[in-house]
């Protein structure tokens, strides 16, 4: 349930895989529906799409260079290999439902109330039954619920406000990410991520942990790290972001969670498109081919493609409370452009940093006498 890019993929995975099984996907929002994202499609989340042979993206949507910048003022910038882009979701959304639709999957605008389950799979709102349900609702939908998964809460959740603002002349083609000066724990920066429609999406994420003053707080914060855009007349749309560092059970008996209903959002960076469109995936194949194990195996698999990088996440989600440790890495990233493809291969990707990544950006971003710069 949920026809978002997690639901969307597990139903053209499944399709995939059995052509003649029957799929259902329900929403509760028509097609096109918005949410509060930052529009990026990265290089890996391309790549999986393309193992699906779903085309959802356009040529003038693609943003080449991704530029980091360190909450002392550091600035390390490069064109990535492969190619990035950046969808409204409302569109990116809309075409990954049309796609499911146009291979075989049927579609229901509906919002769900109840999901039970018993020896023979689920039943949902008593009309629907299926061997398996597949939870791509958000982390804190119903599905989520129904199988006694609590929410993301604290440092585990970070929330971010989000909104469009007319692109300034003369402004470079990038992704832009401006990590705070105020650490004020986990995740906290702030982003412009330029659109093909002469608007740049902008927004600010942290912590909810660390969220004392409200939406004001993170308004405030914007505009302070993003001078350069007018937000006056901007509408800025709030959400919450379900960390990796703490997921719920991939599957419970029949029910698999994919995406945000399995809290597969990177702590390091906010990403979650990529994780739901390998989720969805692995998820649908799982429910197709082995119906009655589907959740044994899906799990296997999200374990398999993520779990190297959930537990490490996990462990390093700390560091991005330092200053220090951010100015470190960026410095690196600056002296060794591989290092910079590592770094997004981990923040945007399924990958897990290598002991010898950690020695070459400890060599790199510090300077003879154990300083920063």
């Amino acid at each position: 349930m949920g026809a978002g890019p997690a639901g969307s993929a597990a139903a053209i995975a499944a399709l995939r895989a059995r052509p003649d099984a029957r799929v259902l996907l329900l929403d509760r929002a028509a097609p096109g529906r918005d949410k509060v994202c930052g529009d990026g499609i990265a290089p890996h989340a391309v790549a999986e799409l393309a193992r699906l042979g779903i085309d959802a993206v356009q040529p003038a949507e693609h943003v080449a260079a991704v530029r980091l910048i360190a909450p002392r003022g550091r600035s390390s910038g490069a064109v990535t290999a492969s190619p990035g882009y950046v969808v409204p979701r409302r569109e990116f959304d809309e075409r990954m439902l049309r796609a499911a639709i146009a291979a075989g999957a049927r579609f229901e605008q509906h919002r769900v109330a109840t999901v039970q389950t018993d020896a023979e799979g689920a039943v949902v709102d008593g009309r629907w039954r299926a061997p398996a349900v597949i939870g791509a609702d958000g982390a804190t939908g119903v599905v989520r619920r129904a199988v006694g998964e609590r929410p993301n809460r604290g440092r585990e959740l970070a929330v971010a406000l989000r909104g469009y603002a007319p692109t300034p002349s003369g402004t470079a083609r990038e992704l832009v990410i401006r990590w705070d000066t105020h650490r004020a724990g986990g995740l906290c920066y702030a982003w412009a991520f330029p659109t093909a429609h002469g608007t740049t999406n902008v927004g600010y994420g942290m912590s909810a942990a660390a969220l004392t003053g409200g939406r004001a707080q993170l308004e405030r914060r914007m505009r302070e790290l993003l001078p350069e855009y007018d937000l006056e007349g901007v509408a800025l749309t709030g959400h919450t972001l379900p960390l990796s560092v703490a997921r719920p059970a991939a599957a419970v008996g029949p029910v698999l969670l994919v995406g945000d209903a399995a809290s597969l959002i990177n702590p390091l960076t906010g990403e979650g498109i990529y994780t739901a469109i390998a989720s969805g995936a692995l998820a649908g194949a799982a429910a197709v081919q082995h119906p009655s194990d589907a959740g044994r195996r899906y799990s296997e698999a999200l374990e398999a493609r993520f779990g190297r990088q959930f537990r490490q996440l996990r462990r390093l989600y700390p560091l991005v409370d330092s200053r220090l440790a951010l100015d470190v890495v960026l410095r690196a990233t600056e002296r060794r452009p591989e290092l910079f493809d590592r770094l997004l291969d981990v923040g945007l990707g399924d990958r897990a940093f290598r002991a010898r990544d950690v020695v070459a950006f400890a060599a790199a971003g510090w300077r003879p006498g154990g300083r920063a710069a």
